[in-house]
């Protein structure tokens, strides 16, 4: 009388290891969009904080912020009072002047997303 021990084959470990890597690979790909997409909505986030900042800053001082915010340092040390909420970002911040008001500009440091928002509160997006 023959005892066969129970365990697994290596045909059922080949086909359950192929399938811990298969779920795997979907989830990066699904964490790494999620992770783009929140990081791109905290962006959205920092621009409408600095659009306000920019509506308080032209009732103190008549005009908006351009010359004055044209990096981020600047724009953290004259409308956020140095409360720096953007330098921690997967983008960069900048204001650029226009005839007509500012656009506030938040540029991914890793791809070509900008996101742009104007003194009319628009916002537009590209490469995203």
């Amino acid at each position: 009388m023959r005892h066969y021990s129970r365990g697994f084959t290596l045909i059922e470990l080949l086909v359950v290891v192929a399938l811990i890597g298969i779920l795997s690979a979907i989830g990066i790909v699904s964490y790494t969009k999620y992770k783009s997409s929140a990081e791109k909505k905290q962006a959205e986030i920092s621009l409408n904080s600095i659009y306000l900042a920019q509506q308080e800053y032209k009732s103190n001082n008549i005009e908006y912020c351009t010359s004055d915010c044209n990096s981020q340092s600047k724009i953290i040390s004259e409308l956020f009072d140095g409360v720096d909420d953007l330098s921690d970002q997967n983008y960069t911040f900048k204001i650029n002047s226009r005839t007509d008001g500012f656009e506030a500009e938040a540029k991914n440091k890793t791809s070509n997303c900008t996101l742009k928002l104007n003194e009319k509160n628009q916002l537009t997006s590209s490469g995203c």
